[in-house]
């Protein structure tokens, strides 16, 4: 049997975040879909920086929307219709047992925004320079470091790009006498906050006076795992980010995705981020455990995505009652779990050559469901 005699074209269910974006599709939760745009076109539109704190238990969606938010055209869609300038979107998971945290982060930050990409923005800039002004200025405006600034306008040059190689070993700290003679600077750099300075300069330069892009959107994921780094490097990366948003005060937002770990409340936060931080924090999302009703939405959103005849609603099951059904039986409901089950549950249908999943069949397999109650 096929997923086509199920009447799916792929297994909506995935077990896993996808990173593909022809996976990535938002389903059901029209509220919090609603508060995550409301905070990206608020960005896009007023100045302030800003940090939002995603806060929900595991399994709630938050890598899910990250992804769909970096990695699909929504945002673009939504400054398309909102009349703002687009905003530039990357999502980077906190460093894990990392020696050197700050390094790590820089490093994933460079995977997402390559040397291309940078030149690639500043032309952008350089095509809206109103009279008497020039890109060096503009740099110069908004950068903290000479060195920074010197950069940059390397980077950004005819002969940059011959250098890439070379400007790449000396962001990854490679300063060697003949790297820092080839590129005519006198250092490498040398430590955390010349890191901020780099991306607090390339982030304030294009998004200058909302000219090129409106905001810079960063999503850091699971940053409940800074509990698997030593005191002294939770340190380094709470400084980090603080340096980083006191430098780039206006159209920088920051998620940060959350998951309290068992017996962690909101009110302990400033533990894990520091008082500079959590003071900053103040705008939270909550990623709540889905109701029954609402838990349906999504997974009929899901099946009519893959339907491979959207006039039949519930695809390879009988009625809204099977799914409603598997709800109410499953315990504690996450999106997570959701898929997982009903993954499965097609898993088994197809093994079993059910081609029409009724409450019989889901009685028929509720072993093989783990955490099937009834």
């Amino acid at each position: 049997m096929e997923l086509l005699d199920l009447n799916l074209k792929e297994n909506p269910f995935r077990t896993g975040p996808s990173i593909n974006p022809k996976d990535l599709i938002w389903a059901g939760f029209p509220d919090l879909k609603k508060k995550i745009e409301e905070r990206l076109f608020f960005s896009m539109k007023t100045s302030p920086s800003r940090i939002v704190l995603n806060w929900g238990r595991y399994g709630s969606g938050k890598t899910h929307a990250a992804n769909f938010y970096t990695k699909t055209n929504a945002v673009n869609e939504l400054s398309q219709k909102n009349s703002v300038r687009p905003s530039r979107n990357i999502k980077i998971n906190l460093p894990r047992t990392s020696k050197d945290p700050v390094q790590s982060f820089f490093r994933s930050f460079l995977g997402q925004v390559s040397l291309s990409d940078i030149k690639a923005d500043f032309d952008e800039v350089k095509a809206v320079l109103q009279e008497g002004e020039s890109i060096h200025t503009i740099i110069e405006v908004n950068s903290n470091d000479t060195i920074i600034s010197d950069l940059f306008k390397l980077i950004i040059s005819d002969e940059g790009g011959n250098q890439f190689q070379a400007i790449e070993a000396y962001l990854f700290g490679d300063a060697t006498k003949g790297t820092l003679g080839k590129l005519g600077l006198p250092f490498g750099l040398k430590d955390d906050e010349q890191i901020v300075n780099f991306i607090s300069t390339y982030i304030n330069c294009i998004t200058f006076e909302k000219r090129v892009f409106s905001s810079f959107i960063l999503w850091l994921d699971e940053f409940e795992d800074i509990d698997t780094l030593n005191k002294q490097s939770q340190d380094r990366v709470t400084t980090f980010l603080r340096q980083l948003f006191d430098k780039t005060p206006n159209n920088f937002l920051l998620f940060l995705n959350f998951t309290p770990k068992t017996f962690f409340n909101i009110e302990d936060l400033s533990i894990v981020l520091g008082e500079a931080l959590s003071t900053r924090a103040k705008i939270r999302i909550n990623f709540v455990a889905p109701s029954v009703p609402e838990a349906i939405q999504y997974v009929e959103e899901l099946i009519y995505s893959q339907s491979a005849d959207t006039t039949n609603v519930y695809g390879p099951f009988k009625d809204q009652n099977v799914l409603k059904y598997v709800l109410e039986n499953i315990g504690d409901l996450s999106i997570r779990k959701i898929n997982e089950v009903f993954s499965l549950i097609i898993e088994l249908a197809m093994l079993m050559e059910k081609n029409n999943i009724d409450i019989d069949f889901i009685k028929s397999i509720k072993d093989e469901i783990p955490s099937f109650e009834n």
